[in-house]
């Protein structure tokens, strides 16, 4: 684990560098061009502000897939998939599944008793979600019909779009206020630039 945290941030190291340095750069531009031509940065702002929704990106995505005509129109296939799949999993995780090597591979992360009581619980919490897939298994193979009541308590649509809908929304308050104020943004983008190109500097030396 410690290998791959170095490697990430011997890899990532120079490419933040790379970008704090020229968002530094930029900073100091439209800081000094806030200062002497406000009115152009502004034009420009004008001209690059467009919105691009993610709403209209993800409508398809966000639409639900309705399965259950082919599931029952197969229930026996489906069924025996499910029952195969369900006593495979058991199978591994009552043979096969080792605590004590998850343990020593993970022992990096924590203290090895609450990884262990961690790692024991999730082997049993799947053992009970397969025990419960083998029930499901044999219902949707002789009697599909007993899923139907429980479906329609579960069978439920959480639409993503609406949950996002208030990030979608423009807030122009940031653009007004540079409208209003350009010398005061201006300097302070000046100084904030020219404080992390100096700081970024004292990290070369």
């Amino acid at each position: 684990m410690k290998a791959i945290v170095d490697l990430a941030v011997l890899t990532l190291a120079p490419v933040l560098y790379v970008l704090l340095l020229a968002g530094a750069v930029l900073g100091v531009v439209v800081g000094i061009l806030l200062l002497v031509d406000s009115e152009r940065v502004i034009r420009w702002n004008s001209a690059l502000n467009r919105w691009y929704s993610t709403r209209q990106a993800f409508h398809k995505l966000d639409e639900p897939i309705d399965v259950k005509r082919v599931v029952y129109r197969w229930h026996r296939v489906a069924g025996v998939l499910l029952f195969a799949g369900a006593l495979f999993t058991l199978d591994v995780l009552a043979f096969s599944y080792q605590t004590g090597a998850l343990v020593r591979s993970f022992r990096g992360l924590g203290n090895p008793v609450i990884l262990s009581i961690v790692f024991e619980t999730l082997r049993i919490v799947l053992m009970v979600g397969n025990v419960a897939g083998l029930v499901a298994a044999a219902i949707l193979c002789f009697r599909p019909s007993l899923l139907k009541g429980i479906e329609a308590v579960g069978d439920r649509y959480y639409s993503g779009r609406e949950a996002v809908k208030p990030l979608e929304a423009m807030h122009y308050q940031p653009d007004e206020f540079v409208r209003s104020r350009p010398k005061v943004v201006g300097t302070l983008f000046t100084v904030a630039s020219l404080y992390v190109l100096f700081a970024l500097g004292l990290l070369l030396m």
